[in-house]
């Protein structure tokens, strides 16, 4: 079994994407410094929670099993790593810190201001299944109304180190705070690489991409166009694959639009939580990576572009920019698409034609024979 393992537990859009991606691509170099992060794909990894928390089956080859399995058989660091483990309920929980014995486990959140947390949960539940505003949304999870990844139980510091403290020595549940808006790039992933004792200089950050938030004139044109989904757009992959990744991360999100924060009558709600978070940690002695000030940020405006007042003429310019995209990308397509299809005619005649070379030659060689 690995000697010891590295649990990253999220919280959902506290910078889980970068990290998880450029610790893929940089798999090789993980392993050089006797660090494994199994799987065949880093979808395994969300797949393995989902057998955790009994979407599949215990014991059947699911992905959890698979992934214990390669760390049973690594003799160094081992790290798994998706945010929804934060939602595990105290036992499931317990039975993952269990299934990771004998390993020193170490449990590792990563949390972010919640005033830039909340426009990008509800942007996140938007590209999926929600069709409310952000206002409605922001009710809801106070409320406590929101289940699931994009509502307050994903986000409930205080609770979640409550549950995980049970299980591990409190030296070994790190928190890592996100840097606000306009720090360097790197800094998040600095902070990461001190958690985990790594050597950051070999490592290529260009290989992640930025899990970029949309504007609010955007969010509130995709929030329009989902009554009018129909067929296999309603279908929960395919939904995934064409309505977030492709209409809202290729089209809508490099229109750049101007970012968006809760509205005023929630400053204090937010502020208040906030201060909770940083007293819970401070109060566990937990080691913490970053600045705990950073989880306090205010909004820095409440009176600006806000996704339930866009006007009419704003959406329509950003559906006009949108249209020109998607014109754009499936021209691209189909000239690549009609470039196939002569490739395979030019084979297909080729083909056609060589029989009958061959059949005329055994003529040739029969008649002068």
């Amino acid at each position: 079994m690995a000697s010891r393992i590295f649990l990253h537990i999220g919280l959902p859009k506290s910078g889980t994407t970068f990290l998880q991606t450029t610790m893929w691509a940089n798999r090789p170099q993980l392993k050089r410094q006797g660090v494994l992060y199994p799987g065949k794909e880093r979808l395994d990894h969300f797949q393995a929670f989902q057998q955790v928390r009994g979407a599949q089956q215990q014991g059947t080859g699911g992905a959890w099993d698979q992934l214990l399995a390669e760390l049973r058989a690594w003799d160094g660091t081992g790290l798994v790593s998706h945010e929804f483990f934060c939602m595990a309920t105290p036992e499931q929980a317990r039975r993952v810190i269990d299934d990771l014995q004998p390993a020193e486990v170490h449990v590792v959140v990563t949390a972010r201001a919640f005033c830039l947390q909340f426009p990008a949960l509800w942007q996140e539940a938007l590209k999926m299944s929600y069709d409310g505003g952000f206002d409605q949304f922001m009710d809801e999870a106070f409320a406590g109304k929101r289940r699931g990844a994009w509502g307050w139980s994903s986000q409930d510091v205080p609770a979640i180190l409550e549950t995980w403290s049970q299980l591990v020595p409190t030296d070994r549940l790190h928190v890592i705070t996100v840097p606000p808006p306009g720090s360097p790039r790197d800094l998040l992933w600095k902070r990461w690489a001190a958690t985990l004792g790594l050597d950051d200089s070999r490592f290529d950050l260009e290989v992640s991409y930025p899990n970029e938030s949309l504007g609010a004139a955007q969010a509130a044109l995709l929030r329009q166009v989902k009554p009018y989904l129909s067929g296999p757009l309603t279908d929960g992959p395919t939904r995934h694959r064409w309505v977030r990744r492709y209409f809202g991360h290729e089209v809508l999100v490099p229109q750049k639009g101007a970012r968006f924060y809760p509205s005023e009558k929630y400053v204090d709600e937010l502020r208040r939580r906030s201060v909770e978070t940083v007293e819970a940690i401070e109060r566990g002695g937990f080691p913490v990576a970053g600045d705990l000030a950073d989880l306090t940020v205010d909004c820095p405006t409440t009176d600006g572009p806000h996704p339930d007042r866009v006007t009419d003429e704003e959406m329509v310019q950003v559906a006009a920019r949108a249209i020109e995209q998607m014109i754009r990308d499936m021209r691209e397509m189909t000239l690549d698409r009609n470039k196939w299809r002569e490739k395979a005619r030019s084979r297909g005649a080729g083909a056609r034609r060589d029989p009958l070379r061959r059949l005329a030659g055994r003529v040739r060689r029969r008649s002068t024979s």
